[in-house]
């Protein structure tokens, strides 16, 4: 079977989606958005890659270049899916937390909301207790007009789903801006 056109686009595509990905924890290299074309920024961000790990500087993926980004890429990806893995779901019985209610989850629950909180200037952080009383479900509330949700103060899947969500990117935006990533040097 012949080598297509579409074949090539998939592999530029698949290139340019590993160097998204090391561009995640290595700033150097630019971001670019996979489109299945060897644009010029696709060629600066290998050329970075080819610096910054090593190889000879050329702006052409040959194997060396490759292997070596698929063995970074793959370093970068499981190092975020550690970090995705921490995703806290609640129980069955807890797919409606409201005020009264208390447990692991609330705990986790306000742990996320402060997180969040330090992002937007119309939040306030709240007492880590436990314990989901008025000043929980304030915040939750007032967390609910910003992702466009009813303002019940009550946490339902929904609710909790979106929570998680922005708990995860800010504490990942978090990470990146007090140092805490590392850089994967995948050599």
């Amino acid at each position: 079977m012949a080598y297509t056109e579409n074949d090539l686009q998939e592999h530029i595509s698949e290139l340019q989606q590993y160097l998204r990905t090391i561009s995640r924890s290595n700033s150097s290299i630019p971001t670019i958005v996979p489109n299945g074309i060897y644009d010029p920024l696709t060629e600066e961000a290998v050329r970075r890659f080819q610096q910054d790990y090593g190889l000879p500087v050329t702006g052409k993926v040959d194997n060396a270049t490759w292997d070596k980004i698929y063995e970074v890429y793959r370093s970068v990806q499981e190092f975020y899916e550690d970090i995705a893995a921490i995703l806290p779901v609640p129980s069955a019985e807890q797919s409606n937390m409201r005020e009264g209610y208390s447990g692991f989850a609330v705990y986790i629950l306000q742990a996320m909301l402060n997180t969040i909180s330090s992002f937007y200037g119309n939040l306030k952080d709240i007492e880590i207790s436990g314990k989901y009383g008025k000043e929980t479900a304030e915040a939750v509330a007032d967390l609910q007009d910003i992702i466009g949700q009813p303002r019940t103060g009550a946490v339902d899947f929904r609710t909790w789903n979106r929570i998680a969500q922005l708990y995860n990117y800010h504490a990942g935006l978090d990470a990146e801006n007090n140092g805490n990533q590392q850089k994967i040097s995948g050599g």
